[in-house]
């Protein structure tokens, strides 16, 4: 569509000066696409509530919503960069919502469906059995950095809700409005706890589902459980994600929990924007014998299970830094998973990890067994695409150690009925004699004049006709002629209309019709000129199209900075 609008524009005006300034101005526009402004969405118009978790599916007018008993609040949230902030908001209670659905008691998960095509899944539990709190002390000790915990004292019960009027980053009721309508917004937990991601906007379906959710990976420890270390070394937690799925943890043998310490303070998508990440995501420093115990705690699966790391500390200065000495080729590579069952267009992440820890190469390959039942990238993404099982293996770089990941796909869809194909013999065709160039066949096609019809006839027009007849002869011949030395064509007549008259096909045709098959035989291939034409235009307006494709990447960029 855009080739054929400017297309015929470059061509009239071939100017390169032209040409030049249309650049500039698509160009400009492709920075304004890019920049993290706001990306306004229809606002919800109705909701509606389903899923295999409610026993009566309802449909909400606005204006019902409207007419229903309002809840307002002031929240505290902080989000993934991170960064404190209040949301005040009037709405509906969801847990109202719920009951008018008739949630059954093995709901399990609620997923919120957006406008615009977002979605949040977060589990029953920690979303309407969990207490959720606004921590009016939110901003104590920073007004901002969502990195330095806030106190917790008068912390207040809250309802979370679908909100009708929001105010975002405010306190005052003045100022809410109706722009960001139906809002998902909750309270915390713990008054670290990141939420603010989680508040989506414009939702529109709710689907209740008795599915069991997933489970989070348990942490790793950038040095393995039991390690004598010297004092003051530096320790590092990771998860696979580093996003949402938050580490906390303790260091003095107790059991964490969402109000323990928080390792990964900023997402792991904020990451190549930070220049301060040491300082918001700190090692930990290891200065005595030392019991870490950590958890993974996240939206929309259950937590994960416990992790105990201990190191002891040789404080004789003996024991080297086992992050800095080399730890030579590797020994072996193990996967967090042995097999994993996904759905069609579903995805998996697996984690490699090479021993020993500090590895000379720490490089992996990956390979599947069938690419049309799943397929892995450079970084362990599985992504299923087909039914059946496929085997998914990781080597070390130099190929001596390997492991493998069973990945079942759906099951093949076994059809009842069965195709049976019935083949037909080909025909027996009756070779006829070559024909010379002096014998002339008949053709059965075409029925000779009758004497009766030439009569009558003046000669001069029979004399013309055959004049005229040899002239289409001549030119004929001319027409087909072939270059000297670029093959040669011979072309022979056979009769198949009894052949033909042998099937079931051609009897149901009636009254039989005597076909003629021509065969051509080339001793060398005849050369075509082929016209090159390199349209310039052309080319240019094909770029102009591709820039208004990938420019469509500005308004996901936007939408993925919205948190700021």
């Amino acid at each position: 569509m855009i080739i054929q609008i400017f297309n015929p524009l470059l061509k009239r005006c071939n100017n390169q000066f032209f040409k030049t300034i249309l650049f500039l101005c698509l160009t400009i526009w492709g920075i304004y696409l890019l920049l993290p402004i706001p990306v306004w969405a229809e606002p919800s118009t109705s909701l509606e509530i389903t899923g295999d978790g409610v026993t009566t599916p309802v449909k909400f007018t606005l204006d019902e919503l409207k007419e229903m008993e309002q809840y307002q609040h002031v929240y505290s949230t902080v989000n993934t960069w991170p960064t404190k902030r209040w949301y005040t908001a009037s709405g509906v209670k969801l847990r109202e919502l719920l009951d008018l659905a008739g949630i059954k008691e093995e709901a399990t998960q609620i997923k919120f469906i957006s406008t615009d095509g977002y979605d949040v899944t977060l589990t029953t539990k920690e979303l309407l059995k969990d207490q959720r709190f606004y921590f009016p002390g939110l901003k104590e000790n920073h007004p901002s950095d969502g990195s330095i915990p806030g106190s917790s004292d008068g912390a207040l019960e809250v309802e979370p809700i679908l909100a009708l009027l929001s105010a975002e980053g405010s306190d005052d009721p003045e100022a809410m409005n109706g722009r960001d309508s139906l809002l998902l917004i909750f309270g915390q937990r713990a008054v670290t706890e990141q939420t603010n991601n989680l508040f989506l906007k414009y939702v529109t379906k709710i689907e209740v589902l008795t599915t069991p959710p997933e489970k989070w990976d348990s942490p790793k420890a950038s040095l393995p459980d039991g390690t004598v270390v010297p004092e003051g070394v530096m320790l590092s937690i990771s998860n696979k994600g580093n996003n949402e799925d938050k580490i906390y943890y303790t260091t003095d043998g107790s059991t964490p929990t969402v109000n323990s310490p928080m390792f990964n303070w900023s997402a792991s998508r904020w990451w190549p924007l930070r220049d301060d990440l040491d300082s918001v995501n700190s090692p930990i420093k290891i200065t005595e014998d030392t019991v870490i115990k950590a958890i993974t705690i996240g939206p929309g699966k259950e937590d994960s299970e416990v992790v105990t790391f201990t190191f002891t500390v040789d404080h004789s200065g003996k024991t080297p830094d086992p992050t800095k000495v080399p730890g030579g080729p590797p020994t072996g590579v193990s996967l967090d998973r042995n097999s994993i069952d996904i759905k069609q267009g579903g995805t998996f992440l697996l984690s490699a990890t090479v021993a020993p820890f500090n590895a000379d190469d720490q490089r992996v390959i990956w390979s599947s067994s069938d690419t049309s039942v799943a397929t892995v990238d450079t970084r362990g993404l599985v992504t299923v695409v087909g039914p059946g099982s496929a085997i998914i293996t990781v080597k070390t770089a130099d190929g001596k150690h390997m492991a493998t990941c069973v990945v079942n796909g759906p099951k093949e869809q076994e059809t009842s009925e069965v195709a049976v194909v019935t083949e037909i013999p080909p025909p027996e065709i009756e070779e006829e004699e070559s024909l010379s160039e002096e014998t002339v066949p008949e053709d059965p096609m075409v029925e000779e004049t009758s004497l009766e019809e030439k009569e009558g006839v003046p000669e001069e027009t029979l004399i013309r006709s055959q004049e005229e007849k040899e002239i289409q002869e001549e030119e004929s011949e001319q027409e087909l002629s072939v270059p000297e030395g670029k093959g040669q064509y011979l072309a022979e007549i056979k009769d198949v209309a009894e052949a033909l008259q042998a099937t079931d096909s051609f009897k149901e045709q009636g009254e039989a019709v005597s076909p003629r098959v021509f065969e051509m035989s080339v001793d060398e291939g005849v050369p075509w000129p082929i016209e090159e034409d390199f349209d310039k235009d052309g080319l240019f307006s094909t770029m102009i199209a591709l820039f208004f494709f990938c420019s469509g990447a500005g308004k996901k960029y936007r939408e993925y900075v919205k948190e700021l």
